[in-house]
């Protein structure tokens, strides 16, 4: 390659990578002991999802039959519902029975009517609330961006985000990769460079980015290091040939592959990672019509999405072996729920308060929200009882371990109410 054209070509290179976020070049203390690290992944369910069909509330002969009279369609009839230890007064979903042992061993807790003051039933809106932390903040980081963020040790690659974009909650000051498959991220190389000058300029790149502290370049040496550190920790985690171990099936769909991305990720095989953190989301909860088959409830859009969660979490569980449930938290949220009457298209519309789940770590066992608790089908909102904020704060302070300053940045001006969701 003639000198001119290859410094021209390097220095478009290097803009363009320093265009993106910076990454703290990795320190000593980004090596964290394997044994005993947890890990959280969180599921979003995007589009509001039913709660009162995925928790139904028929432990109260008056509750269920207000459940069936508003949902004269829509409605599970009691020889469906699974009845899991867990309550005494939600019958669960049939799309649950992949994770029934889970769930019978106390190994999963589960907050109904989940919300926060003065719900919003914007698509965009309340996920927003739910992945700022911050009722009323649409705009702002995520909260989990912001706990890493905060981290004292300023520890790099503890995060990532399993899709094509990154969400809010991954979204801030703490960079988080985002990709479909990290293994086949690399270093970008111009358009303009023919196939045998690649290699050149792969390895000039490498050869500047290492003399860049002689030449206080504190920006290049940071993003280049921190980039091509990247690129080396995750060549051998191509998706595309990633076997899962122990014969778990994942569902062949887009949660199923990313979550079967997230094991491969999570694994502290062929090499040692120790990501702590990996966001996926679950699109198609937006049931306004069709959201039952013709052929009846326990079929259709909103069961076919529920087997594919509860089989693609099954899966992860197994792909990453017996441990993985103590060491490994899968949360899932969705901004809210749906009205408690169905409409005319055998659907239901945006509602207020929804459901949480968390399985494995220290989860309780507990269903937050029945009997006594629970608000009551009155009109056509749910009413909510927990503030989502209390379950995000025993997340990071009982499962990873996060200091009060950590969960004040992710969390900022709430005060805690405990819930008794994991030990």
């Amino acid at each position: 390659m003639q000198r001119r054209r290859f410094l021209s070509t390097l220095a478009a290179g290097l803009g363009a990578t320093c265009a993106l976020p910076l990454f703290a070049r990795p320190a000593a203390a980004t090596q964290r002991r394997k044994a005993g690290l947890k890990k959280l992944v969180v599921i979003f369910q995007r589009g509001g999802n039913d709660a009162v069909n995925t928790l139904a509330p028929v432990g109260d002969a008056g509750q269920a039959r207000l459940y069936r009279d508003f949902r004269p369609t829509l409605h599970l009839p009691d020889n469906a519902l699974l009845s899991l230890n867990a309550s005494s007064f939600f019958g669960f979903h049939p799309a649950f029975a992949p994770l029934a042992d889970l769930i019978n061993d106390g190994r999963a807790a589960f907050a109904h009517a989940v919300g926060y003051p003065s719900m919003n039933t914007s698509h965009f809106v309340a996920q927003s609330f739910l992945e700022t932390a911050e009722p009323g903040n649409r705009r702002g980081s995520g909260w989990l961006n912001r706990f890493f963020a905060a981290d004292p040790q300023q520890r790099s690659f503890r995060a990532l985000m399993v899709a094509s974009n990154v969400a809010q909650t991954m979204a801030g000051p703490y960079t988080v990769p985002v990709s479909n498959n990290f293994g086949l991220l690399n270093m970008p190389l111009p358009a303009s460079l023919r196939a045998n000058e690649q290699a050149d300029y792969a390895q000039a790149l490498r050869s500047l980015a290492s003399q860049a502290h002689h030449h206080d370049v504190p920006v290049l040496e940071n993003t280049t290091h921190g980039l091509l550190d990247m690129f080396d920790r995750f060549q051998d985690r191509n998706a595309d040939s990633y076997q899962p171990a122990n014969n778990a099936q994942y569902p062949d769909s887009d949660l199923g592959r990313h979550l079967k991305h997230t094991a491969q990720m999570l694994k502290d095989e062929p090499s040692e990672l120790n990501i702590e953190a990996v966001m996926v989301n679950h699109d198609g909860y937006d049931h306004h019509a069709a959201q039952i088959a013709e052929a009846g409830p326990t079929q259709g859009s909103h069961a076919n999405l529920l087997g594919d969660l509860c089989q693609s979490i099954k899966a992860l569980y197994q792909d990453m072996g017996p441990t993985a449930v103590d060491d490994v938290v899968v949360l899932v949220v969705s901004e809210f729920g749906r009205t408690l009457r169905q409409n005319g298209s055998r659907g239901t519309d945006h509602g207020h308060a929804s459901l949480a789940m968390v399985f494995g770590g220290t989860a309780t066992g507990r269903v937050l929200n029945g009997g006594g608790d629970w608000p009551g089908l009155v009109g056509n909102h749910l009413d909510w009882r927990t503030d989502y904020r209390d379950i995000y704060w025993e997340l990071l302070r009982n499962h990873l371990g996060a200091s009060d300053t950590e969960i004040a940045a992710a969390i900022p001006r709430h005060s805690y109410t405990p819930l008794g969701l994991l030990g």
